[in-house]
């Protein structure tokens, strides 16, 4: 089979008659030469003749279908999964209903070929709409059966442009040249390098509503090295269907704001209250950005730049902050990309031991979102397999099986994985018996150190109380990471976290204890890490727990993970550790990276751990 030179990438939903416009435009493609490219269409749950439609084009096109459950808006997650069986060495994404002019893939092949560097190209989109104005009209004047000669006619007579038209005509087509050309970066019409979409972590699957994911992707691509460029000739147009402008501006103005707070950056700040045509005067204005403040400058005003203006005061300078504050200083992406060595030697190693698949989920989410969105290197290191979870847990021994169980849960975790923000790689398993880690521990602990032999430069280490905790996988997992560590002289931070406590083992009904022999008095303090701002990335990777947070066996009648502890798990805005350490003194867990201001650490007074300390106040599970 020849290898495709690229893969066209279509997300979907309940639009089986848009996606067919779609795929007859690409039935009409011409590359050159012997060039071929190949379809993906990644269903998002559709209920309607979606997978019907898809199959009768195999007679024409080469094209995949994959199905996702409908779990409420995930196209991050569809476009994925595009991204990870795609075959050619360039991903082009096109939107149901987009319909591709003849030369449109070749113009984004010519783009890609120009250079050996790593390339972005924005295509070019007639008819696009907000609020789906003119829809009517559109629609009449669209030849569906001829749609090169609507885009002939449309291109000759300037109607419905691209409505990033205004954006090049104020700060010019060579994309280049601009410090955020990723904000015009919109995966209605647009393309990149497959390996660099991997590298990056393609799209962040936190975003589970309309807007901002795809320039989330084309920041993380600009910060990796990509070159942005424009091709009017890749041209496009998008056909109209309904849709709210105002519903869509109020759950772009959510994702803006996660977006801000997930990079903190000055450029990234400024989505959140800003038109985007806007930002690069404003970077100029304030001497980051080259080339002078344009004309328009405070010209350019729509409802979502107005949604946040009530935290703001009457009339403070545009480009401002919350409140008030026109300072920004330099670097305006940051002090980090994935590709610059220097910082990649610099940042965090983070090794995560969780005794069971989804505990890294429960104590640690909100913080391995973070590290990874700064850009640290984390692995997740699982003690055990998780088989015994419906049959400790529920007593089903059968339906499913521990085998069974086994396989799932390691899906789940790298799926988990992949939901804050790591490669799916990060994970490593260990598969000792759930519930029975204590008959293997000599080759426990050998398996651990030779991962910490692998890690010698590790700077934090999260993992079970050895003491505090009071299941028997999760004490032995910490105890003999400690013990280890200590054998090779290996001194990271150690941040140690409580899962399993008496409230959880009430909870779940299950008891597996192993008590901890005499200790030596240490002092230690409890510290508290605000992840609000990934409590959405943790929230999906404890989604993806299905086994254990759904009625995943038709014989079960609750979840494995008792509801009322999901629900802390849901509420909880803070990640909480015990460190040996005083609260100020080197107590730094995610963003140590000098462009982000700490996370929140409150110390609580300080406690001495004991075989009988107190519990921990977060009562979380397994």
């Amino acid at each position: 089979m020849t290898t495709p030179v690229c893969t066209v990438v279509v997300p979907t939903y309940n639009r089986s008659a848009l996606l067919r416009h779609t795929l007859d435009s690409l039935c009409r493609q011409r590359l050159d030469g012997f060039d071929t490219f190949e379809v993906i269409v990644a269903d998002d749950g559709s209920q309607d003749d979606t997978a019907q439609v898809v199959a009768g084009y195999r007679d024409r096109l080469d094209v995949r279908y994959f199905f996702q459950e409908d779990e409420g808006y995930r196209v991050a997650k569809a476009r994925n999964t595009g991204i990870e069986h795609a075959r050619a060495g360039v991903c082009v994404f096109v939107d149901s209903g987009v319909i591709l002019r003849s030369g449109a893939l070749a113009a984004h092949l010519a783009a890609h070929r120009e250079t050996s560097a790593p390339t972005a190209v924005v295509g070019y989109v007639l008819c696009f709409n907000e609020g789906n104005e003119d829809g009517e009209e559109i629609t009449a004047a669209l030849d569906f059966a001829n749609p090169e000669a609507s885009f002939a006619e449309f291109l000759a007579q300037g109607r419905w442009p691209d409505i990033r038209e205004d954006y090049y005509e104020r700060y010019g087509e060579d994309l280049t040249a601009l410090t955020a050309p990723w904000l015009m970066w919109w995966t209605c019409n647009a393309s990149a390098h497959t390996g660099l979409l991997r590298e990056v972590g393609g799209f962040d699957e936190a975003y589970r509503s309309w807007g901002a994911e795809d320039v989330d992707l084309g920041y993380r691509l600009h910060t990796a090295g990509a070159r942005f460029v424009l091709r009017r000739d890749a041209t496009a147009i998008h056909v109209p269907h309904p849709k709210s402008y105002e519903d869509n501006m109020r759950s772009a103005a959510g994702n803006y704001a996660y977006f801000a707070a997930k990079y903190d950056t000055p450029v990234a700040r400024l989505v959140v209250d800003h038109h985007f045509h806007e930002i690069e005067d404003i970077l100029r204005s304030r001497g980051l950005a080259d080339g002078e403040v344009t004309d328009r400058f405070g010209t350019q005003k729509r409802p979502i730049d107005l949604m946040n203006d009530t935290a703001r005061t009457a009339g403070e300078p545009a480009g401002t902050g919350s409140e008030g504050d026109p300072t920004m200083t330099p670097p305006v992406l940051g002090v980090w990309t994935w590709k610059d060595r220097e910082a990649r030697r610099e940042a965090p190693r983070v090794l995560v031991f969780s005794p069971h698949p989804d505990d890294e989920v429960i104590a640690c989410g909100g913080t391995i979102a973070r590290f990874a969105a700064e850009g640290a290197r984390v692995r997740v290191v699982f003690a055990t397999d998780g088989a015994m979870s419906h049959s400790a847990v529920l007593g089903i021994h059968t339906d499913p099986t521990p085998a069974e169980l086994r396989e799932t849960r390691r899906e789940e975790a790298r799926s988990a994985a992949k939901a804050m923000g790591l490669d799916k790689d990060a994970a490593l398993f260990l598969d000792y018996p759930d519930t029975a880690l204590a008959d293997h521990l000599p080759a426990f602990r050998e398996d651990v150190l030779k991962v910490l032999r692998e890690h010698r430069d590790v700077t934090h280490v999260y993992l079970p109380h050895e003491v505090r905790e009071l299941n028997a996988d999760h004490r032995l997992t910490g105890e003999t990471v400690v013990s280890c560590l200590a054998e090779l002289g290996l001194t990271p931070r150690l941040f140690r976290y409580v899962v399993w406590d008496e409230r959880t083992e009430e909870e779940f009904g299950f008891v597996n204890r192993n008590p901890a022999a005499g200790r030596e008095a240490v002092t230690e303090r409890l510290v508290s890490f605000d992840i609000s701002a990934y409590a959405e990335r943790k929230h999906a990777a404890f989604r993806e727990h299905r086994t254990q947070v759904e009625l995943y066996s038709r014989s079960q009648t609750r979840p494995v993970v008792p509801l009322p502890f999901q629900e802390r798990v849901f509420a909880a805005r803070t990640e909480e550790f015990w460190v040996s350490e005083p609260a100020g003194d080197g107590v730094d867990g995610p963003s140590g990276n000098p462009r982000t201001e700490p996370a929140t650490a409150t110390g609580t007074e300080p406690a001495t751990a004991s075989p009988t300390g107190p519990k921990s106040p977060t009562g979380t599970k397994e």
